[in-house]
């Protein structure tokens, strides 16, 4: 893939140019173009988009500052090598289909205008990246719970170590910020303490049969 084989299509009017074109408005240094072409188009596998989102950082009528593609390359690049992100303390895991859905969320916003441009460093796309992973995740535990309760309702074993996973992932999302997140993980709370409650108590029934 050369420079020539990535086109940036205008929002507004359908105009199309290729990415050195779009690197020739960008950036003023020719060592500096040509290090970021190579970088983007052989190096980073979501280059196109990459280079659409660094033209949010750019002032209207000015070219893009070294500092502020060093700062924004420095941190993004490597992330997307190692599909991963680090915020708000821990590790998250980041696909490429995810980085692709968050890029776009970014455009969108940009749009329809619900952003201040030019955008300042990648707190943005991340905030989004973690809003896709924590829902991922979420609908992951729902189902986990999900599979749970129906092992209880069916009277299948349940070890100790799942229900005690599941019991620390409630406690978890119980202490969130969210009020609503907290009241959600108080009632799985409640609903998978009352199964093994019940499942006991079926079990006691069974026993003291004769």
């Amino acid at each position: 893939m050369s420079t020539a084989d990535l086109t940036n299509v205008c929002p507004v009017c359908g105009a199309e140019e290729g990415l050195d074109v779009l690197l020739l408005r960008m950036f003023a240094d020719e060592v500096v173009r040509q290090l970021v072409a190579e970088l983007l188009t052989k190096a980073l596998p979501l280059g196109d988009l990459v280079v659409r989102y660094m033209r949010l950082h750019k002032p209207a009528k000015q070219r893009l500052r070294m500092s502020t593609v060093r700062k924004l390359l420095a941190e993004l690049v490597p992330d997307v090598q190692r599909t991963s992100i680090e915020r708000k303390g821990r590790i998250w895991i980041v696909s490429p289909e995810s980085w692709r859905a968050a890029f776009q969320i970014v455009f969108d916003a940009a749009d329809k205008g619900k952003l201040s441009l030019p955008l300042e460093g990648n707190g943005y796309l991340y905030g989004v990246l973690v809003n896709l992973a924590d829902r991922r995740e979420a609908e992951t535990e729902q189902q986990r719970e999900q599979g749970l309760r129906q092992r209880l309702d069916d009277s299948a074993p349940v070890t100790t170590a799942e229900a005690a996973e599941v019991a620390r992932r409630v406690v978890e999302r119980e202490s969130a910020p969210d009020p609503e997140a907290a009241e959600r993980a108080a009632a799985i709370k409640r609903k998978l303490a009352d199964d093994l409650a019940a499942k006991k108590a079926r079990l006691q029934s069974q026993e003291a049969q004769p």
